[in-house]
Order: structure tokens, then C-alpha cells, then sequence
């Protein structure tokens, strides 16, 4: 997937389809961390666009 940073704004609605991926590590003081990360297979932008906002 491309990146979609420039499209996306805070607060913008979008469904996205994909999987949860969960993974741990520990860092190098000794503390297990523990990471959800969404994959995302799919992006679809949702709500008006900005051109049908300003009117």
C-alpha cells in the first residue's frame, strides 16, 4: 500500500480492513514490551470530501 499520509488528516473517517498483528520484546533494561500493530490490506476513505465541504 502506498503511504496515505498526505490524504490523511486528524479526524478524517476511514474504514480500514486488514489484520491485528500482536508481538513482545524486551527492552535493554529487562522490560517485556508488548505491541499491537494494524496491517492494513485495504484504506477507504470515508465522509465528504474537501471540495463538498466548502460548499
Amino acid at each position: 500500500m502506498a503511504p496515505v499520509e498526505k490524504y490523511l488528516v486528524k479526524g478524517k473517517e476511514v474504514a480500514i480492513e486488514g489484520k491485528l498483528v500482536n508481538r513482545n520484546y524486551t527492552d535493554k533494561q529487562g522490560v517485556k514490551h508488548y505491541v499491537t500493530e494494524v496491517v492494513a490490506s485495504d484504506l477507504l476513505m470515508l465522509g465528504p470530501n474537501k471540495t463538498a465541504q466548502a460548499e
